[in-house]
């Protein structure tokens, strides 16, 4: 298997971010909750986004403490391992209030390591 790159990861982030804003642009929670479709891209948007983190060197993250690296980790293994557990509220406030913060750091660490090349 060939090992995919920091930029690589960071581009899958972001990617799964934008797709998971994207797929729940104009709902509300009670759209959200009425669509078992739409619940599940999400889920899939956050497990991405959460394991192509775990893969983002430890100096990168350090640069932004606040993007709550262990949270997404561990959503991640919910999501993998305890998938029954998976809260609808915890997902929708991932989407609402967690990604689009996410996505400003993923974008800044995103242009940093391709202005390294």
């Amino acid at each position: 298997m060939v090992k995919r790159s920091v930029r690589v990861r960071l581009s899958d982030m972001l990617s799964a971010i934008d797709d998971g804003i994207e797929i729940t642009s104009g709902l509300s929670f009670d759209d959200y909750m009425t669509r078992s479709i739409v619940r599940r891209a999400l889920e899939r948007c956050v497990e991405i986004v959460s394991e192509a983190s775990r893969h983002i060197p430890p100096e990168l993250k350090d640069q932004h403490p606040n993007a709550y690296w262990q949270e997404i980790k561990a959503v991640g293994n919910l999501l993998r391992h305890e998938y029954q557990r998976v809260d609808d509220l915890i997902m929708w406030r991932i989407e609402t209030k967690y990604f689009p913060e996410l996505r400003q750091v993923v974008a800044t660490l995103l242009r940093q390591t391709e202005e390294r090349r």
